[in-house]
């Protein structure tokens, strides 16, 4: 696996460049339904027209009129699974959502494989893993990172642009020609300052 080393705040991942028009990661809209802005729009040029790249028109258009319309609202290259609530409350557990992330992922042909974890150089390997950014500069072993993950409702919707930018970063491996097919990511403990779970992937 590639290294991984934006915040999760955002996501875990980067986005693989590549020439091909890039679209966002599918949002998960408030009422649930999972929604790709973008490809909407490029899919649809009469839509773009009017509602230019403006997530929540779009969103409306594809609700009140597209979706019976016949028009896609996400792009047909992935599977979709549906991710459960909260068991408790409005907040998420760390193991759920590392499990809606493995869902994910293995719903579109990626191994879960704990043997990923710590599989770094020996460089890398000798530092404590909250400390690798110290020695990033350095790094030349295999592809691993950390980041941060927030625990309401909101968490999810990080999953859903990790888990999809993953799969799309997974497909072009930095452009070594060799495609990614397996990952792994567990939570390394409770952050106070950032009020959020602290992660790391392989």
């Amino acid at each position: 696996m590639k290294k991984k080393t934006a915040i999760f705040m955002m996501a875990i991942v980067m986005v693989a460049g590549s020439d091909a028009t890039v679209h966002a990661s599918p949002e998960r809209m408030s009422d649930g339904t999972l929604f790709d802005s973008d490809y909407y729009a490029e899919t649809y040029p009469d839509l773009m027209q009017v509602f230019g790249r403006d997530t929540g028109k779009l969103y409306q258009h594809y609700k009140n009129y597209g979706k019976a319309e016949g028009r896609v609202a996400l792009p047909p290259k992935y599977v979709y699974p549906e991710l459960p609530e909260p068991a408790l409350g409005d907040k998420y557990t760390a193991d759920e959502l590392i499990a809606a992330y493995r869902t994910i992922m293995e719903a579109n042909g990626i191994t879960w494989d704990m043997s990923l974890k710590g599989n770094w150089s020996e460089t890398i390997g000798q530092h404590d893993v909250l400390e690798w950014y110290h020695y990033d500069d350095n790094y030349n072993g295999g592809s691993w990172g950390t980041g941060f993950i927030a625990p309401d409702k909101a968490g999810l919707n990080n999953v859903d642009w990790a888990a999809y930018t993953d799969l799309e970063s997974f497909a072009f491996d930095d452009g070594t020609g060799h495609t990614t097919t397996s990952c792994y990511m567990e939570v390394l403990g409770w952050d106070d300052s950032m009020g959020m779970y602290e992660i790391v992937a392989w």
